[in-house]
């Protein structure tokens, strides 16, 4: 990089001789070019002569991202989109469920943020169309766009403890990694774009003034100055610099009781996945069903002696109440589930909160439970297949046993 002139040129052809001669390599001219911003052709022509390389326009790739002087346009973001689709519609052949999904959505979200939202600034319309692929991917194994989806895509952005799964919000994240930059600005000064703005712009200046001769990228850099400045003030040194400015810009939410039930839990993924949407009411029941508009039987295949709700199919069925009675017997538990769904959200943080080993095992346990009850009964609607209380009860206890920690199964030998 150097200045447009015919000068800057010749300081250039030195500097890249003395190179060639200290490394003892030659520039291969076929595979060099030079690109110009703000240069008149006169200028241009003369540079040409002066070095030798051919002239190319911008933007170029490089590193596989687009390079330009100017804001990019919503055509030169497609490479990202076409990307995103290709791997996504690579999974939709894999039967995956939710559980696997949701890992995979992690990395396409991670890959994003990881390399594009800290290099650019990503258009709305952008974030929006990745994050509807990803929301469609998760809730319907589709490759495109769909309005289908259990639970919001907010929701399932949100930390863990307010009740979310996790995943990375990229408009939150894009302006985090923005913010991460202006950090460097103020806090490093061993970087080469660092010198040039602190020796262009910033000048030494504690109090930094908006240049109008300034880029556009340069101006957002330097805006996030006031973010910055209210994320130290509640700097956490367990976190690195860019996690602690996006959990800063994200919305405080209230924070529900349940979410313990997440921590420390060693469940299969696809049953931890059912329990976190059932916790949040979001299950694919017939009552849900019924609302969307669909026309089904109504009465719980279970027991058939009532209509099917979330409350009634895992707390109020015979069946699930009997299967409950089997697994809390085995852990020596005493009392029974409650019938009332805020009095079971209650009595499941009771006995599920902490790091102790029996509130480790009770939350496994619970986890597969609503499970298994999940899987017979689609499997009695869809397969017309059966099986009895008993048996998914020694399912559940050797699965339990397969997954917990080696110090905890040594104290349920007989479980």
């Amino acid at each position: 990089m150097t200045v447009g002139s015919s000068v800057g040129a010749q300081v250039e052809a030195l500097v890249v001789n003395n190179q060639q001669q200290a490394q003892r390599l030659q520039a291969n001219l076929n595979k060099s070019s030079i690109y110009c911003g703000g240069v008149q052709k006169e200028v241009r022509h003369q540079i040409v002569q002066q070095l030798g390389y051919t002239i190319e326009e911008l933007p170029f790739k490089y590193l596989g991202v687009p390079l330009s002087s100017k804001k990019l346009n919503t055509i030169q973001w497609y490479p990202l989109i076409e990307k995103i689709m290709t791997r996504i519609n690579s999974w939709t052949t894999k039967k995956l469920s939710y559980a696997g999904r949701a890992q995979l959505v992690k990395t396409v979200s991670l890959g994003v943020q990881a390399y594009w939202a800290q290099l650019f600034l990503i258009p709305a319309k952008i974030i929006k169309l990745i994050e509807g692929l990803c929301r469609s991917y998760l809730w319907s194994g589709v490759g495109y766009v769909t309005k289908k989806a259990l639970i919001a895509w907010d929701k399932v952005c949100c930390p863990k403890y307010e009740g979310g799964l996790g995943l990375i919000n990229l408009k939150i994240c894009n302006r985090a990694a923005i913010a991460k930059l202006c950090w460097d600005l103020a806090n490093k000064e061993d970087k080469l774009w660092i010198k040039w703005i602190h020796a262009y712009y910033i000048k030494g200046q504690r109090e930094w003034k908006m240049s109008n001769t300034a880029s556009w990228m340069v101006k957002k850099i330097m805006s996030a100055k006031v973010t910055v400045d209210q994320a130290q003030q509640e700097q956490n040194k367990r976190k690195g610099v860019l996690r602690h400015i996006y959990y800063h810009m994200t919305e405080r939410k209230q924070r529900p009781a349940w979410p313990c039930l997440m921590f420390s839990n060693v469940a299969r993924p696809k049953a931890y996945i059912t329990m976190w949407i059932m916790m949040n009411q979001k299950l694919s029941t017939v009552d849900r069903l019924v609302q969307w508009g669909l026309e089904v039987d109504k009465m719980c295949v279970l027991c058939k002696n009532a209509e099917e709700t979330t409350e009634h199919l895992f707390l109020q069925c015979q069946f699930a109440r009997k299967l409950w009675e089997i697994l809390l017997r085995r852990l020596d538990h005493q009392g029974t589930v409650p019938v009332v769904w805020e009095q079971f959200q209650q009595w499941c943080v009771q006995n599920g909160k902490g790091k102790r080993t029996t509130a480790q095992m009770f939350k496994t346990v619970l986890t597969e439970g609503i499970y298994g009850l999940w899987i017979v009964k689609n499997n009695r609607i869809f397969e017309q297949k059966s099986r009895k209380e008993e048996s998914i009860a020694k399912e559940i206890a050797y699965v339990t046993m397969a997954r917990i920690p080696t110090n905890i199964s040594k104290m349920y030998l007989n479980w």
